[in-house]
């Protein structure tokens, strides 16, 4: 199939669905439908999402496989920060007047303190390339 077909069919297919996301929509809104079957359409439009989102790479793996493994290598440096952050996790318990029994649950703690740090390393990535890039184009003036 050519990339300018599947363009037309990606595109129809997506104003089909934000048509029939519009109407339940205004139909939630006005009161005509409860919020189950809205709920539902959102449901779908995950699982879509979802279905998309692993078939799309895939697909684009197949059809170029130098690029499938620069993914890769990206995927992997991401998946090393990730490690870094759970190593650097820290499960101490944090202790409240309110005693809320997330404060002390370890793995609660670690996966909060790895997301957090891998934030913050992917933060300090980024703002250390654009002062490079920055520096860079100042030089090659």
């Amino acid at each position: 199939m050519q990339n300018s077909s599947m363009s037309k069919i990606l595109k129809v297919l997506s104003w089909l669905l934000m048509g029939v996301s519009v109407i339940m929509t205004a139909l939630f809104y006005t009161g005509n439908m409860s919020e189950e079957p809205f709920i539902m359409w959102a449901y779908l439009l995950f699982a879509v999402a979802g279905l998309l989102a692993l078939v799309f790479p895939v697909y684009f793996f197949i059809r170029n496989p130098k690029n499938a493994l620069k993914t890769l290598a990206g995927l992997a440096v991401m998946g090393l920060v990730f490690v870094i952050g759970y190593l650097l996790a820290d499960a101490t318990p944090i202790y409240s007047p309110t005693q809320n029994a997330d404060l002390s649950n370890t793995s609660v703690l670690v996966l909060t303190d790895t997301g957090l740090i891998a934030t913050y390393i992917m933060f300090g990535v980024a703002m250390f390339l654009l002062l490079y890039t920055g520096v860079r184009s100042v030089i090659n003036k």
